[in-house]
């Protein structure tokens, strides 16, 4: 296995590690590097201290000693090699040293001496040679030999036994130290689990329980879950404050539909009144026909199947009117029928509501409607939008309004579009808020738009803006495709 490999086993097996050993492990790296940096530091610069101060005490010791073995050397050098070692351990003893060796010239031993417990391998002893004159003619000048003698550096082997006792020591109470560190941490991250265990599934609505942890009210911890259990009081107020606000906002929007809706009907009934008459005094012509030519006897069964079948057609007709006005006053969401139907088809039953009354005012109507426009949602909230921007511009004096659908690649564009002047620059950015009118009170409310907009926006997901065109305004609603099943 290389050592790209054991790298990457080892990367694997840390990452592994829990964060709490982690967090110890570096404790004790760090805090190991520190004071065993430290200690060797501090070891080394007493060390070298002292060495220097016993090389210059040794070197001190070396001048006389020299000097007594220069001068027994040369009187006695014809003597016998025991008594070179009686002086020599004689000098041992008088100058406390460990070992002392005298060589000659050629470097032959002439003697060598040295205590019991001398090792020359013990590096607490210092050695230090020093060069040995004769004292012929009172002038030491000629050299007779080496002197080698060794010092025991007892002080400094006293001061390392105490510093690796303490060393030793200090690492207990490390050890001791990080045990204790470590069940205290133990006793700090267990609540905090327990909290972040009750916390993770937290929902709003749900309630917080910490029974199983037992904390003390001075306890840091005991802060922490009074915190978490006011952070879900304050979520839990905002949740409720929020479902009141949308509620209140629900049933806001649901008068005001409802208010619009009135107002709508009114006029839809105006529209179905003169919608009617034509019918019924088409009836009426028939049956009075009729009656006339059974008096007289001219009444075949032909003529009377086609009398039939126009008055058949003119209910039909009329038929037709209450269905589209019944399901316009719909109300209720879950009684609208959801469908994907055809914009034409909106706008032209829509038409076929307000056609007569329309033409009675004498105002045109232009349609330009793309067959293959589609939208998904209810059909008569569709017609009630074409309805209100149609009064609209009845009401600013519109004699021609045109009305147009097409299709860009993502949604349908309906236009609507009049000759009544259009708006007012200062009143644009209002067209659409609620309760916003340039009529008198008596002859608006200010709800047809900005209804106009909610249905649009929050029933079909689109889009619709109002700005001038030419000499009217120009209406232009965006209503996605159905989506594809």
């Amino acid at each position: 296995m290389n050592n790209s490999t054991l790298r990457k086993e080892f990367i694997k097996s840390f990452t592994t590690i829990s964060l709490q050993r982690k967090l110890l492990l570096f404790v004790i790296v760090a805090l190991t590097i520190i004071f065993a940096g430290s200690g060797i530091l501090i070891y080394k610069l007493v060390n070298d201290t002292f060495r220097e101060s016993e090389k210059r005490h040794i070197a001190i010791i070396s001048e006389p000693l020299s000097a007594k073995v220069a001068v027994w050397y040369f009187i006695n050098k014809e003597s016998a090699d025991g008594q070179m070692d009686e002086f020599l351990h004689n000098m041992l003893v008088t100058y406390d040293l460990e070992y002392i060796a005298f060589k000659d010239q050629n470097g032959s031993l002439i003697s060598k001496v040295s205590s019991p417990s001398y090792s020359s391998d013990d590096p607490f002893y210092l050695l230090h040679q020093s060069i040995v004159k004769s004292p012929e003619n009172g002038k030491f000048q000629k050299s007779l030999g080496t002197l080698e003698i060794a010092y025991g550096h007892q002080m400094l082997k006293k001061l390392s036994v105490k510093y690796y006792s303490a060393g030793v020591l200090l690492i207990a109470l490390l050890a001791l130290y990080f045990y204790l560190e470590m069940r205290l941490l133990k006793q700090l991250l267990t609540p905090l689990s327990k909290i972040a265990s009750e916390i993770k599934g937290y929902m709003p609505g749900d309630k917080l329980i910490f029974d199983p942890i037992n904390t003390n009210k001075d306890d840091v911890i005991y802060e922490i879950i009074n915190g978490f259990l006011q952070m879900q009081q304050n979520i839990d107020d905002a949740m409720r404050k929020r479902e009141i606000e949308e509620e209140s906002s629900r049933l806001k929007d649901a008068i005001l539909l409802k208010q619009s809706r009135f107002i709508e009907m009114g006029t839809m009934i105006n529209n179905i009144a003169h919608q009617w008459k034509q019918p019924l005094n088409i009836i009426e012509l028939c049956i009075t026909d009729l009656t006339i030519k059974s008096m007289m006897g001219e009444v075949d069964r032909e003529y009377q199947q086609k009398v039939f079948n126009d008055m058949h057609m003119q209910v039909v007709f009329m038929s037709k009117t209450i269905d589209i006005f019944k399901d316009f006053l719909k109300d209720d969401q879950s009684n609208k029928k959801m469908e994907v139907f055809s914009i034409q088809r909106a706008i032209e039953e829509t038409m076929q509501l307000v056609g007569n009354t329309f033409a009675k005012k004498n105002i045109t109507i232009e349609l330009r409607l793309d067959e293959r426009s589609y939208a998904y949602g209810s059909i008569s909230e569709m017609q009630q939008v074409i309805l209100i921007i149609l009064h609209n511009a009845v009401d600013a004096g519109s004699t021609k309004i045109t009305i147009e659908c097409i299709s860009d690649p993502r949604n349908n564009l309906i236009t609507l579009y009049d000759n009544g002047g259009g708006f007012a620059p200062e009143i644009m950015d209002n067209l659409f808020d609620a309760y916003f009118t340039t009529k008198h009170q008596s002859q608006g409310t200010g709800l047809g738009l900005f209804i106009a907009k909610m249905i649009i926006q929050l029933k079909f997901n689109g889009t619709i803006e109002a700005n001038n065109f030419n000499d009217g305004a120009l209406f232009l609603i965006k209503v996605p495709f159905p989506k594809q099943e």
